[in-house]
């Protein structure tokens, strides 16, 4: 992309080179900036602005440490670890994958070999007990799009209808579920591999 936009600048340059320079230098230096702005900021038009959310559930959100998690929630009604050796796990290193299972909500946190530093990376909602930023189950679709705007995409499938956005800082996803135009379930989760 570099290289296609020094061959442009060239081709500008040598055109603008064939121009007499005499009294008219005023006019080159503006005309010059113009060409360089708009060379510059081509590839930029047209590129898709994502459509980002910062999913939040009681506070909660992607890398809220564990004892902020259990603060805000309270104790899980059962939870779940999984150690990952390092030639397993996606960051090249000892993972600990724990989730945490509450009525209607799963909360999965990510941390070190040893089960430290543990940081929400997925959540799933599926009960009204939980607001996911102001939404909750049971809500309509158009709630959801004058809540977050557009989605990046929908897609139907086996009968529900999902928008897609993307996670703050586009480290993942957020999808809104919908059966009959009510939103079903919620789930965010960030990329990791």
């Amino acid at each position: 992309m570099v290289i296609r936009r020094l061959s442009v600048f060239a081709q500008v340059i040598s055109a603008v080179g064939h121009l007499r320079l005499n009294s008219n230098v005023k006019i080159m230096k503006p005309f010059l900036s113009l060409v360089l702005l708009v060379v510059f900021t081509l590839p930029t038009f047209g590129q898709k602005k994502w459509r980002e959310v910062d999913l939040r559930v009681n506070g909660i959100g992607s890398g809220t440490s564990y004892s902020t998690v259990v603060r805000k929630l309270g104790k899980p009604l059962r939870s779940k670890k999984e150690r990952l050796a390092a030639n397993s796990a996606c960051s090249g290193s000892a993972e600990t994958h724990l989730t945490l299972f509450y009525s209607g909500l799963e909360v999965t946190l990510l941390g070190d070999g040893r089960g430290r530093k543990l940081e929400v990376y997925s959540m799933e909602v599926t009960s009204k007990k939980w607001s996911a930023s102001g939404v909750g189950i049971g809500a309509d679709a158009q709630d959801v799009l004058t809540k977050f705007g557009e989605p990046n995409s929908k897609e139907e499938e086996s009968g529900e209808t999902i928008f897609y956005y993307t996670t703050k800082d586009n480290l993942g996803g957020v999808d809104f579920h919908f059966r009959n135009n009510k939103l079903v379930k919620v789930e965010m989760t960030e990329t990791l591999c």
